[in-house]
């Protein structure tokens, strides 16, 4: 089986998908990932690299999470489940949204290709979207933060300092997401997210730095966003910081619930209300 991925590998050189210096011949894979592989190929050696060394080699022909588990299991290893699909999928996505409706503050269901699959009214007021819930099931997380057509973006970025928080929190969410993700970096799916990022994000300089895997920074980060005021119409400087629930064993899906961190945003979501505790303030 490692020779029909290796081989494969080899076809798809031409595409270009590959760095330069990958040959993806049986040497180069001796060399980069199984010192004992040309042993095994001409039966010098018998024993099954270990469940580290096949990783290693998935890594190396940079397989998909199907290839990869394709590999563990002919080794005679268990396979790693990195995510769910199906019907199994949409069970979870129920349980989450059970979660999010007992929830007293702005909540949305999130899918691990960053696809929102639901949020509560509370959300919907803070955001400012249309009451018709025109963009359920069609909107990704990368677009409700990035897409200037949506009213998030240009909430978040009134004035320098907003803007600043917006970059961070944006730099901070794709090094997040190439991180949970990390063995998943092979994948049509995550190709794509990237790809959606790109999309909004091609001419702004500090892109590639985000795509670059860097340390998380684990200090709570808070946003700020002009929200309008339910008792008076006028639209007001908030900050809030979210936090992540999740619903099963796996990080995915997950409800992402919105806190206000200061006295404004404590009025704004007892106007939507919210029951507030005063230590979110904090």
């Amino acid at each position: 089986m490692i020779e029909q991925f290796r081989i494969a590998r080899q076809r798809e050189i031409s595409l270009g998908k590959y760095m330069p210096w990958k040959r993806f011949t049986q040497q180069e894979l001796n060399d980069e990932a199984c010192a004992t592989y040309k042993n095994l190929l001409v039966g010098r050696s018998l024993r099954i690299p270990d469940r580290n060394r096949i990783l290693t080699i998935a890594d190396y022909l940079e397989l998909s999470s199907d290839g990869r588990n394709d590999l563990l299991l002919a080794a005679g290893y268990l396979p790693i489940q990195t995510e769910i699909s199906g019907n199994a999928l949409e069970q979870a996505i129920g349980q989450a949204q059970h979660t999010m409706n007992v929830l007293p503050y702005p909540a949305m269901i999130v899918t691990h290709t960053e696809d929102i699959k639901g949020y509560n009214e509370s959300f919907r007021r803070l955001f400012g979207f249309p009451e018709s819930h025109a963009y359920d099931h069609l909107m990704n997380r990368i677009d409700l933060h990035f897409n200037p057509d949506l009213p998030v973006y240009l909430r978040s970025t009134f004035d320098r300092s907003s803007f600043e928080k917006w970059k961070t929190h944006a730099v901070q969410g794709i090094r997040l997401f190439k991180n949970n993700h990390i063995l998943s970096r092979y994948d049509d799916w995550y190709q794509r997210v990237l790809n959606r990022f790109e999309h909004y994000l091609a001419e702004e300089q500090w892109l590639e730095d985000a795509l670059v895997t860097g340390d998380i920074d684990n200090g709570e980060l808070t946003q700020s966003i002009l929200t309008r005021s339910e008792s008076n119409g006028e639209f007001i400087p908030i900050q809030y910081k979210q936090v992540s629930i999740t619903t099963g064993s796996l990080m995915t899906p997950k409800v992402q619930v919105f806190l206000p961190v200061d006295d404004a945003a404590r009025r704004i979501f007892e106007e939507l209300g919210c029951h507030v505790l005063s230590t979110n303030i904090k």
